[in-house]
């Protein structure tokens, strides 16, 4: 099961104070070793802009999943990774699962869930046969 492709989801702070969060994600895996990036908005780095995107790295075995996501320039307050482990859907078009920080102190997490953005790969499919056809 590959998981390389677009993907969107949220991932929740398990909190009633905080909102979750939606993201989008973009990541290859080849034979199991997956990365790749995200990006969401901005909801607790008040002067690092309105997104923040991070490198995305980790293992696939089975229908089970686990990465680390770090923030790219390190934002105050997004110094620690985070990580993820997920459970991947029987068709590979959705992952479910936790993610935790160890912040000093403060651990943390919640859950999260991602889709499998599938009509780009319908778009690139359609482009391509149209291609073909007009050659």
């Amino acid at each position: 099961m590959d998981l390389s492709g677009d993907w969107t989801g949220v991932f929740d702070y398990g909190l009633e104070t905080r909102d979750a969060v939606p993201f989008t994600a973009t990541l290859m895996d080849v034979g199991g070793v997956v990365w790749g990036e995200t990006q969401e908005p901005n909801t607790f780095v008040p002067d690092a802009g309105p997104e923040l995107i991070a490198d995305v790295s980790g293992t696939r075995s089975g229908v089970e999943v686990h990465f680390r996501k770090a923030y790219l320039g390190s934002p105050r307050g997004g110094a620690y990774p985070i990580h993820y482990t997920g459970h991947i859907s029987a068709g590979g078009k959705r992952i479910e699962g936790r993610w935790r920080i160890n912040v000093p102190g403060v651990p943390f997490g919640g859950p999260f869930v991602m889709t499998r953005i599938t009509g780009i790969a319908v778009t690139r499919e359609r482009a391509l046969k149209t291609q073909v056809e007009a050659t």
